[in-house]
This record gives structure tokens, sequence and C-alpha cells, in this order.
């Protein structure tokens, strides 16, 4: 019987032990696997954790282009969502690859918006 939400999960939780252990590109691999499980299982949590996962793999590898991608796709997820929090992180996240790949005008967009997020959070740390 198959089971792709509880795949889904198995999935990230391995990966992210790969992650922390610093098996980078396995993690990469089993995030995307999480992904397609989440898909699969239609579970819109496991998905846009994973798609944010790669992103953070990616960024972790040093490609900051493929980082941007997946961050962006994991923030348009949260944006139908309306998931005010995950919104915030993910354009710090976003400011920071562009900061490091030294695309300055669309880094200071996302930190801005991560900025704003955080104020109408009401989290004045996350906002600095």
């Amino acid at each position: 019987r198959e089971l792709p939400r509880e795949q889904a999960a198995a999935l990230l939780n391995l990966a992210d032990l790969d992650a922390r252990t610093g098996r980078t590109r396995e993690a990469l691999t089993r995030y995307r696997a999480a992904l397609d499980a989440g898909k699969a299982a239609k579970d819109l949590y496991a998905t846009g954790r994973a798609m944010e996962s790669v992103g953070g793999a990616y960024e972790e590898l040093g490609d900051y282009h493929r980082a941007a991608d997946w961050y962006g796709r994991a923030l348009s997820q949260r944006l139908t969502q309306g998931e005010r929090a995950d919104e915030a992180r993910l354009y710090g996240r976003l400011g920071a690859v562009h900061t490091y790949a030294g695309r300055y005008g669309e880094a200071l967009r996302n930190w801005r918006a991560a900025a704003s997020g955080h104020r109408r959070l009401g989290d004045p740390a996350a906002q600095a």
C-alpha cells in the first residue's frame, strides 16, 4: 500500500539528517524525492518544505541561482496559502542568496519585503 504523505515526511527527515552531517548532495536527492511524494499526496506542507529545503541545499552548494529559483517556488506556494511567517522567512532567504550572488538590487527588494513581513507579524527581532 502506498503512503505518499508518510513517505514524504520520512524522506524530509532523512534529508535533514544528511544535510546536518554535511552530505548535501545526498540531502538534495532525498529532498527532491520528498517533493515528488508530497505532490503525490497533495500535501502542501511537505511540498513547500521540500522546495525550501532544495533551495537550502543549493545555497549550501554555492549555486545561488538555483537556490533563488527554489526559494521563489516555495514563496509562490506560501503566498497562495497566506502563511505570513513563512513568506517573511523566504523573502529573507531570497535576499541572502541574491546578496551572495551579487544581485544587490534584487536582494534589497527581498530584504525589504522580509522586514515588512516581520514588522506586520510584530516580530521586531526578526525584522532587525
